[in-house]
Parts: C-alpha cells; structure tokens; sequence
C-alpha cells in the first residue's frame, strides 16, 4: 500500500522536530515506531525522530526479520519502548521486546529472541539472527506440541 500524503507529511514534521518531538539533529528522519507495513496510517502516534542511518539500516533489518517471521507462518507481538530523558523530546534508547509465535497453532516459539537495545544514532547495529529454515523449522516444531 503506497503511504497516503498526509503520512509522508507528518514524517517530515517528526523529522524537523515539530509537534511531539523536540531535541532532533540534522540526520534525523521520522521514523515509525511500527514500520508502516505492519501498522499502515497511525500519523504522529506511531513516529518519533530517528537517526537517519539507524532508521534505514538497522531498525530496518530487525523489522525484515518480522516480516520474514509472518511470511513463513509465524506472529510477532513486539514492544517498544522509547526512552527520552524528557517525555515528548527525542529518544537516546530504543528497547526492542517481544515473542513469535506459531500462527496456526498459536504456540510459543521458544528458541526465538526479539530482544534488542538500540541507541538513537548511527553507531548502531543489527545482525539478523532468523532466516527462513531456521523460522520455517521453528513454526514446524512449534505446530507439533
């Protein structure tokens, strides 16, 4: 689904440091909390200003894994957490938290860890830990209890 203008707007305005957001630097984008594609239009409550490499590589490659996860047969219920040293201003920490499940069965995937601690920079990483036999065998194991 193409993003609607009104979502493509209110990115630049997290991105600029207008409305919620405050203490943004010049790499800064607006970032969705939950990628677009799992969420569609949520406007101004599901972004906050991200650093621009953080935004497109990392936090990008962590929400490829879900997407993979739901691809192959699997549910991810994730948490993030925004941590800004004043409510409304600029998150330094992004804490990633969660579990998969078995889509068809609903079971508990307990080999997987969606855990992740992030700083709102560009120094940050992320090493995709799932590909698609290892999820495709953990849906299967997990369909069988």
């Amino acid at each position: 689904m193409d993003r609607p203008s009104a979502e493509v707007a209110a990115q630049r305005w997290v991105a600029r440091g207008q409305g919620v957001q405050q203490g943004v630097v010049d790499t800064d984008q607006g970032g969705h909390v939950f990628g677009f594609r799992f969420v569609l239009t949520q406007g101004l409550r599901n972004m906050f200003a991200q650093d621009g490499y953080f935004n497109m590589t990392p936090y990008r490659v962590m929400e490829n894994e879900w997407a993979d996860f739901a691809r192959y047969g699997a549910r991810v219920e994730a948490t993030i957490d925004l941590d800004a040293p004043v409510v409304g201003e600029r998150p330094e920490t992004v804490t990633v938290g969660g579990k998969a499940y078995s889509a068809r069965s609903n079971n508990w995937l307990e080999e997987v860890d969606l855990r992740h601690d992030f700083g709102n920079d560009s120094s940050q990483r992320y090493k995709r830990r799932y590909y698609k036999k290892q999820i495709v065998e953990f849906v299967a194991e997990a369909g069988e209890r």
